[in-house]
């Protein structure tokens, strides 16, 4: 009769070793190139990067050509541990799309605001040209008077009138 011997196999078995991230290094500019550096020196393919973080390999693809330029705390917390380093490693490079356009768009906006006040419905995105969801929000101040805000926002690019 034949004994066979399972070996049962634990994730410390199965894991890299992680090394540090040397205080010297130059850290790239961009998330794009950041995300690629450290992806490399942590000897991770793209493939091996989306599975440790759960995200999709063409996920990891837009991040690092640079389609997408900032995340969300938690994808962010997630994309960090799976790399190894603190979260605000990938922080410091993010950049959102509008911060960099709001005072470009600012007379625009007051004007938006005033048209969806007076009742215009339909109206397109200043950034994509895209059909805007608008809607006059209703309240009270702190002092009791009835006040109104316009509310808008893009069904297709992240354009939110605030």
């Amino acid at each position: 009769m034949a004994v066979f011997r399972y070996t049962r196999y634990t994730s410390a078995m199965t894991t890299k070793k992680i090394r540090a991230i040397p205080s010297g290094m130059e850290l790239a500019p961009t998330l794009a190139r950041r995300l690629f550096q450290l992806r490399e020196w942590r000897n991770l393919t793209v493939r091996d990067l989306a599975r440790s973080s759960r995200f999709t390999v063409q996920r990891i693809e837009d991040l690092e050509s640079g389609l997408e330029t900032w995340l969300s705390a938690s994808d962010r917390q997630i994309l960090a541990k799976a790399l190894s380093v603190e979260p605000r490693i990938i922080e410091e490079v993010e950049r959102r799309p509008l911060d960099t356009r709001v005072s470009e768009f600012a007379p625009r906006m007051e004007d938006l605001n005033r048209v969806i006040l007076e009742g215009e419905r339909d109206l397109s995105c200043p950034e994509c040209q895209e059909p805007l969801a608008v809607s006059v929000q209703e309240g009270f101040d702190l002092e009791g008077l009835p006040i109104r805000f316009a509310k808008a926002y893009c069904t297709r690019c992240p354009f939110v009138l605030k």
